[in-house]
């Protein structure tokens, strides 16, 4: 479709659609906000008062399974970054919970959250400091490459978005 094709409502929604996708982008790094579910629910919003015209099911199902997996994507990089850090099961599984924990301590609970989950799992597996901070360090590291790669993802979907609608 053209873009002279746009209705005063579809400019008016399809503004309000990429603003919110934008808070969603800025979301994955700083997580008060839900970021990729938000951008999805703003390209739905968008498809509703456009009627499915320029964006049809079979996109916004693409988007939704791209969210689900980067939210996966999410958890495992914690994981791996423990993983790779030299943590055992008690460590990854920490790496996780601190990071869920660390939601209610935002933002230090962000970079702790992993750290600490990690460290502290991994002391009550019987590994010495040393071996539970590497540990911990790999959580953090894994956290923090899990947000630049949601991200990415969060600013892929947006430019999808506006390629689709323009």
């Amino acid at each position: 479709m053209e873009v002279g094709a746009l209705g005063v409502w579809e400019w008016v929604s399809f503004g309000a659609a990429v603003l919110l996708m934008v808070v969603g982008a800025l979301g994955t790094v700083v997580p008060v906000l839900p970021g990729l579910p938000l951008i999805w629910l703003a390209a739905l919003g968008f498809a509703l008062v456009d009627g499915f015209e320029r964006v049809d099911g079979s996109f916004l199902g693409w988007l939704l399974l791209v969210t689900v997996a980067a939210e996966a994507a999410d958890h495992l990089g914690r994981v791996w970054g423990a993983r790779r850090y030299g943590a055992g099961k008690a460590g990854a599984w920490g790496a996780v919970i601190g990071a869920l924990v660390g939601l209610f301590f935002l933002p230090v609970g962000l970079v702790l959250g992993p750290f600490l989950g990690a460290l502290v799992g991994e002391l009550l597996a019987g590994r010495t400091l040393p071996e539970s901070v590497r540990a911990g360090w790999g959580g953090l590291v894994g956290t923090l490459g899990s947000l630049v790669v949601k991200f990415i993802v969060a600013m892929g979907m947006t430019v999808a978005f506006v390629v689709k609608v323009l």
